[in-house]
């Protein structure tokens, strides 16, 4: 009996002591300070791993030998591992003070967390929609003024068009060919959660992530202003932890693209002084290739004496011991003395670009922070253009209470852009193609200001003369507090601001119009516009788990103000150039009439919502989420209010027992579809549908009204319905590949419908219309190698992408064919049909117009062309025999084809080129487009390329086509007229030269197949080799780590085409653009 007391009395003791120590175990974990080091598989240590308390906000991050510390704030405390590219590790601390943690990698990516929308994030694997996700390494590379440009090649069926190198230019971004014929096609850009119409005002060196919503599923919680996609940009915050110091220094230089392909001054003058005696032209004309200048005069006061081409005489022989050139003229017997004048280098200077950037983040378990100062400048190459731009960006969060947080954010940005008097289409041209004898300086040594007028302007002296200046201010302000419920449940209040303003000036001094002449008017103006968009919301956000089932919900409301204030104001006549204010221009002219005018606009608009979005997982096999968003907008009227859904779901297949013996093949397997709508009404203005007058003629000094727009208070939203299925695979932990197709259809399209004239009004907007976009994407991501100290990736994507309109509204044409071309059906019929324009059951962007068949090569060759008749330049053209028929009335308003003319095709086979013998040329839209990059990494040594490419579409050359057609003296002549016909060179491939086309046979001057140019291509977007400097060398200078970078940007094309870019197609209206630079820059990036 007593053994059986002394058996339980050891039990009882040996438990209480148990509890005892548990309970001294329990308490000691509480304060303990817990340390180690983490590492890769390689043994490498990871730098920013991210160890965090679970349960708490009480966390650190690993420093540049991967080792962490952090003092424990409650009992029996798990820690989680997290770090971008590998999978995350929870620890049960268990009284531990040393834990070492090596981290795995995660299967390409399948952990990485991607931004969905309204702060709510998942992560790869458990994400059931079309979300692509810009890399932080192609974000970190180069230097932009627009983030945006990082897309370029980057996300699949997102098209970076960089349609101008101007500093300070944003790209045209278009996701998956859009969704309407209406509007500007670009997404919808939401950054921090407030929404705004570029990314000017961003520094890259801020932003954490960017996100590309493609389809319906995922931007249904965005509704009726996500009909075109959305792009979510994540600005950087704090860190728990040490406070962290990054300095980002990047210096470049540019380099302008090869322009057209100029003459110099000796061809210049041979081929078009050829040229103008075929024409049947004076050669002693007062131009850049006559011979009528007079090379003593004073080209500022007379226009004799701007060009420098004359005939060499011994009176002016001396000029040759000064840099003037001689050669035979080919038109004569006599020689020619010119000046060869570089324009180009003249008026152009080096661009230059800086960026600077200095971040501070850092924080520990009541708040964290991050800020950061920037500037940004970057010159133009027209002379005194460029643009600047300084940012301040904080933001912060503070644990008030347990269940109580407050979060705020504030982003400043001031810019200045310096423009050049003309359009950038202008002022290219008249540089780049200024007749290359302009004499640049009198005799005297004065400069020329003037070729003929202030179009054909010598700017390095013409910018004296005037003043342009935009400068704009960006603020956005937030601050939000967020309130924990329960467990798993939390309400978000947010207000969020953004003030937009911009001032223009300009004035005109007194300047030179013509040589001799002066323009005294003093003109000028001045803008200025405002912007206050206000956005409120409340939001809910709810995550549980109950066994293998996991929910998770994000809704609320939200309110988005807009109010726009413009005031713009003009005058002329100030007294003098050093007075450039409105309020010294004279109020009336000499005849009594104002001289100034001044106008002020108000528009204002606000949009309702309420938005959730729910998912559900089980077992993170089976995946589901519905998004649904309930929109009024005060554009629409009887119409405001819409609902867009949008479902998806997904299967993890290699989540599955039965792939449990494939794992080692596939890392990954997920099948997933998504259906939803969006709706858009960018297509009409803000009070359009209420209808509006306008003032009429006056009549005894009584002005009447009109009807400007027709009220249509019917009007829907256009809505777009989007279908989307993919299937991702990850092979072997290496590869990554992404299949993907989608569908979306857009009805009840907002048009303009014609009415009868008899109403007093052209037109009025309705819905009627229809059209469907669809395609395939590829993306394959795939690590080749994955040592320590060697590392190579590679990835590539690519989109294909087909566009039809399916309904247009009636209006009696063909199709309801809008625009476009009649042609021919075919050989040996007259019955035309309609081609082009925008019509239903056709593509848009189809190309029509004259496919040049060849050139007559000799009066033997003539003979094939008897009887052909072209009527398309103002004096038909003939062939011999059809010319012999003609009375000789008749012949007075003809011409004969002769040698060196181009013949074109004939579509339907009478022997006559008319308007109706044009054919199919290709497509403006890329049929194919993506990119690919690689990064290769040997010990601290990295190489990093991305290049992008689009195939299949044809751009529009104009100005080649305007320099080779009106080559009338103005203007340089490109190497391509080289390659025409010549009593020499029968054989060549294009018409002979001419001064003036237009007035002749129309060789070049029409809608012809010479200058629609396969724009294909592929470009070397970024290349940058960057080196990180040993850690023993930047610890005994306190630094963590320093980068240096030598980094190429646009730096070249591979292309058939003869644009300089073939991003940048021209239209009849200019003959070129601001190309993109080559642009070569050092960086530093060093963090303390």
């Amino acid at each position: 009996m007593r053994k059986i007391h002394l058996k339980y009395c050891r039990e009882v003791i040996f438990v209480v002591v148990a509890m005892l120590c548990s309970i001294g175990s329990m308490y000691a974990q509480v304060g303990q300070t817990v340390s180690g080091v983490v590492k890769d598989v390689a043994g490498e240590p990871l730098i920013g791993v991210s160890v965090l308390e679970v349960g708490t906000s009480n966390g650190a991050i690993t420093d540049l030998d991967g080792k962490y510390t952090l003092t424990l704030t409650k009992s029996k405390s798990v820690l989680a591992f997290s770090y971008i590219g590998y999978v995350q590790q929870n620890i049960h601390v268990d009284g531990r003070k040393n834990i070492m943690v090596v981290m795995k990698d995660d299967a390409i990516g399948l952990q990485e967390v991607i931004v969905t929308g309204y702060g709510k994030t998942v992560t790869k694997d458990k994400l059931t929609a079309a979300i692509s996700k810009v890399s932080s390494e192609v974000l970190e590379k180069g230097v932009r003024s627009n983030p945006l440009t990082a897309l370029a090649g980057t996300v699949t069926g997102v098209r970076v068009t960089q349609t101008s190198g101007q500093p300070g230019a944003g790209p045209s971004i278009q996701v998956r060919a859009g969704a309407s014929l209406n509007g500007s096609g670009s997404p919808l850009y939401i950054i921090d959660g407030v929404q705004k119409d570029d990314m000017n005002d961003i520094n890259s060196n801020d932003i954490e992530s960017i996100e590309v919503l493609k389809d319906a599923a995922a931007t249904a919680l965005y509704g009726a202003r996500a009909n075109n996609g959305v792009v979510l940009v994540t600005t950087k915050s704090g860190h728990v932890g040490k406070t962290t110091v990054t300095l980002n220094v990047n210096i470049g230089k540019g380099f302008a693209r090869d322009n057209y392909d100029f003459m110099n001054a000796r061809d210049y003058l041979y081929w078009e002084r050829m040229a103008a005696k075929r024409s049947g032209d004076d050669m002693n004309l007062v131009n850049g290739w006559g011979t009528g200048n007079d090379i003593t005069a004073d080209g500022n006061k007379s226009s004799n004496g701007i060009y420098s081409t004359s005939i060499l005489t011994d009176k002016n022989k001396y000029l040759l011991d000064y840099g003037w050139q001689s050669m035979k003229d080919p038109a004569s017997d006599n020689y020619l003395l010119f000046k060869e004048t570089d324009f180009m280098k003249l008026n152009t200077q080096d661009a230059w670009t800086q960026d600077y950037n200095v971040s501070f983040s850092g924080g520990n378990d009541k708040g964290k922070y991050y800020s950061s100062i920037g500037y940004y400048d970057e010159t133009g190459f027209p002379l005194e253009s460029g643009y600047q731009r300084l940012s301040f960006n904080l933001n912060g969060e503070y644990k008030i209470k347990s269940w109580l947080k407050a979060s705020g954010f504030v982003n400043f940005s001031r810019s200045e852009t310096n423009p050049n008097y003309m359009s950038d289409a202008n002022f290219w041209s008249v540089v780049a193609a200024a007749p290359p004898t302009f004499k640049g300086a009198n005799l005297d040594g004065t400069v020329i200001t003037l070729l003929n007028n202030t179009q054909n302007a010598n700017w390095n002296e013409m910018k004296n003369y005037y003043y342009r200046r935009n400068t704009a201010y960006k603020t956005t302000l937030g601050t939000s507090f967020q309130v924990d419920l329960m467990k798993g449940l939390s309400l978000k209040l947010s207000g969020m601001w953004y003030l937009w303003m911009k001032e223009t000036e300009s004035f005109d001094k007194e300047l030179p119009t013509a040589p001799g002449k002066l323009n005294s008017n003093r003109k000028a103006s001045a803008t200025y516009a405002r912007k206050l968009d206000q956005t409120y919301n409340a939001i809910l956000n709810y995550n549980a788990s109950f066994g293998e089932h996991s929910v998770s919900a994000v809704g609320g409301f939200e309110m988005i103000d807009k109010y726009n204030y413009g005031l713009s104001a003009s005058g002329q006549g100030a007294t003098s150039d050093d007075f450039i204010g409105l309020q010294f221009t004279a109020p009336l002219d000499a005849n009594g009439k104002s001289t100034r005018n001044m106008s002020t606009t108000h528009t204002q608009e606000r949009i309702m919502s309420g938005f959730l979005n729910a998912t559900y997982d089980y077992k993170s096999k089976y995946l589901f989420s519905f998004s649904g968003r309930y929109d009024g907008y005060s554009k629409l009227v009887d119409n405001r209010w819409g609902f867009f859904p949008g479902v998806s779901a997904a299967w993890n297949v290699y989540r599955e027992e039965f792939m449990e013996k494939y794992l080692d093949i596939f890392s990954n397997m997920k099948v997933r579809m998504g259906y939803g709508q969006n709706g858009n009404v960018n297509g009409i203005g803000l009070y359009e549908l209420q209808g509006s007058y306008g003032t009429a003629g006056n009549y005894n000094g009584i002005y009447g009204l009109l009807i400007d727009d027709i009220a249509y208070p019917g009007l829907r939203w256009e809505k777009t319905t989007s279908f989307d299925t993919a299937i991702e695979l990850g092979l072997f932990n290496k590869v990554d590949l992404t299949v993907g197709y989608f569908n979306k259809k857009t009805t009840d399209l907002i048009a303009n419908v014609p009415l009868a004239s008899s109403s007093g009004v052209g037109s009025m907007t309705t819905n009627n219309g229809a059209v469907r976009s669809q395609g395939m994407e590829l993306e394959v991501n795939y690590r080749i190698f994955d040592r320590k100290d060697f590392k190579w990736n590679i990835g590539t994507n690519i989109t294909f992408v087909k566009s039809k309109i399916l309904q247009l509204p009636d209006n009696g044409n063909e199709n309801n064919r809008q625009g476009g071309t009649e042609v021919y059906k075919g050989k040996g019929s007259n019955e035309t049909v309609w081609k082009g324009g925008i019509q239903e059951g056709q593509s848009y962007g189809d190309i029509y117009g004259f496919k040049m068949m060849g050139v007559v090569r000799d009066e033997a060759d003539l003979a094939n062309y008897a009887y052909y008749v072209d009527k398309i330049p103002s004096k038909p053209v003939y062939g011999p025999a059809a010319y012999a028929q003609l009375t000789v009335e008749q012949q007075k308003n003809a011409q004969q084809l002769a040698p060196g003319d181009a013949v074109w095709y004939d579509v339907n086979g009478d022997g006559t080129i008319d308007t109706y013998d044009q054919v199919k040329l290709g497509n403006e839209i890329p049929k194919w487009m993506g990119g690919f990059n690689t990064s290769v990494t040997w010990k601290g040594l990295t190489l990093f390329a991305r290049f992008d490419y689009a195939l299949g579409y044809k751009k529009w050359n104009s100005g080649y086509q305007y320099f080779m057609g009106i080559t009338s003296g103005h203007f340089n002549v490109p190497d391509l007229a080289k390659k025409t016909w010549t009593e020499d060179n029968p054989g060549a491939e294009l018409p002979v030269l001419m001064t003036n086309d237009t007035n002749f046979k129309k060789n070049y001057t029409r809608n012809t197949s010479l200058f629609w140019e396969d724009a294909s291509y592929l470009c070397a977007r970024e290349i940058s080799l960057s080196y990180d400097l040993p850690s023993q060398w930047t610890k005994k200078a306190l630094m963590d780590k320093v980068t240096v970078t030598l980094t190429g940007q646009n730096l070249f094309y591979i292309t058939d085409n003869r644009l300089y870019t073939p991003e940048y197609g021209t239209t009849s209206s200019n003959k070129g653009g601001y190309a993109l630079p080559k642009t070569v820059l050092m960086g530093l990036k060093v963090v303390f």
